[in-house]
């Protein structure tokens, strides 16, 4: 059986300062059996200018542009439409990675037959998260599943960039990232992603460095923010009993 190969999603918006450092901690990985799919959602900076030079430097490096800012949503979305790979992530423009995080998730999936694959991950200021725990990891079901990625801490959470994903589980349920929610909507898409698989392993182990900046739409504040929140919720909630009223029509 062939090896499965894994598709890195970044989606960039405005990230010119940074971007490097992501897509570095990329190009540095152990692992070279990826394709990695920049995003840029219409940058007003020099984002593209620098995302095209690493393009033209690395042929499994593709660019797609955005004709019009559109939202971290649309840029995902616009991701998995060009996805021809067995396995797929995510990781912001902002963040960057470890240099096994290739190797960790591809390992798990040539050796164990699962669906979704989570990593640990260091927060904003460089500190591991949940730094208290010791390593842990193992298969958990469905419903263990879905309960770490709607608490509101732990090593899981409803983040894309510390899970890998079966693409075809995506594509064959037409599954994408819901363009009218900014913030939440990576916790919608793993509750709906999780419905539809069997199969989980979850680990902790801190390969994933997430840089919180304090010009992040996600840090202000704002009456549209608040709404998210409260359609994401909701969104969770009827995916979440709406499977359930499935399973026990079965």
């Amino acid at each position: 059986m062939a090896e499965n190969k894994l598709s890195i999603i970044v989606s960039a918006y405005n990230v010119a300062d940074y971007i490097s450092k992501t897509i570095d901690s990329i190009v540095a990985q152990t692992n070279k059996n990826f394709k990695l799919i920049i995003v840029d959602d219409c940058s007003t900076d020099n984002t593209l200018d620098v995302i095209r030079k690493y393009e033209e430097k690395y042929n499994w490096i593709k660019v797609i542009c955005h004709a019009q800012n559109a939202g971290v949503s649309a840029a995902r979305n616009s991701g998995l439409e060009a996805v021809d790979t067995d396995l797929v992530t995510f990781v912001d423009g902002d963040d960057y990675v470890e240099t096994d995080y290739v190797d960790f998730f591809l390992g798990l999936f040539n050796k164990y037959d699962i669906d979704l694959a989570t990593c640990g991950f260091y927060n904003e200021n460089g500190k591991l998260k949940n730094k208290k725990l010791d390593r842990q990891n193992g298969f958990v079901d469905r419903d263990e599943a879905i309960k770490q990625i709607i608490k509101i801490n732990g090593t899981v959470m409803g983040y894309t960039w510390n899970k890998a994903y079966k693409t075809s589980i995506i594509k064959e349920n037409n599954l994408s990232f819901q363009t009218d929610l900014d913030l939440m909507e990576d916790e919608v898409f793993n509750v709906e992603y999780a419905t539809l698989a069997r199969k989980f392993y979850l680990d902790n182990l801190p390969l994933y460095h997430y840089v919180s900046r304090k010009d992040s739409a996600s840090r202000k504040v704002t009456i549209e923010n608040v709404r998210d929140v409260g359609l994401a919720n909701l969104r969770v909630y009827r995916t979440i009993h709406g499977f359930n009223d499935r399973q026990e029509m079965d």
